[in-house]
C-alpha cells in the first residue's frame, strides 16, 4: 500500500518537471532579442537582454525632424509583465502577449504616453 502512493508522487513530480522544464525556456528567452512597432507610419525598434529577473534595454523613439531619440533603460520582468526606465524618467511598461507579440507604453517624463504593440525581429 506505501508504494502506490509512493509511486503516484514520482508520477506527479516528473510530470510537472517534464512541463515546466519547456515553459522555464520559453519565459528566459521571453523579452531578450529585438522588437519593432509601428507608431504615426514611423518605426520605433527596441532590443533587450537579460540577467536573471533584470532587463537592459536600449528603445529607438523617431522624432519630427526625421532623425531618433535613443533611450537605453534598466528594469526587471517577472512571468509576463516587464517595466524599465530611463535615467531621466522616462518609462516603458508591458506585457508579453505571445512568444513574438508584446503590448506596451512608453511614457516620456512629459509629454504623451505611445502604446506600443511590439513584433519579434527576426534574423539581422
Amino acid at each position: 500500500m506505501i508504494r502506490l502512493p509512493r509511486l503516484f508522487v514520482i508520477l506527479l513530480a516528473t510530470l510537472w518537471l517534464g512541463l515546466a522544464a519547456p515553459a522555464q525556456a520559453q519565459q528566459d528567452a521571453g523579452i531578450v532579442g529585438t522588437w519593432s512597432a509601428s507608431v504615426l507610419g514611423q518605426e520605433v525598434t527596441a532590443s533587450f537582454t537579460r540577467q536573471g529577473d533584470m532587463i537592459y534595454g536600449v528603445v529607438v523613439l523617431p522624432d519630427i525632424s526625421g532623425g531618433s531619440n535613443t533611450y537605453h533603460l534598466a528594469g526587471v520582468i517577472l512571468g509576463a509583465e516587464f517595466a524599465a526606465q530611463h535615467g531621466s524618467g522616462h518609462l516603458l511598461k508591458g506585457r508579453l502577449t505571445g512568444p513574438n507579440t508584446a503590448e506596451a507604453v512608453f511614457t516620456p517624463k512629459s509629454g504623451p504616453a505611445l502604446s506600443l504593440h511590439l513584433i519579434r525581429r527576426t534574423g539581422p
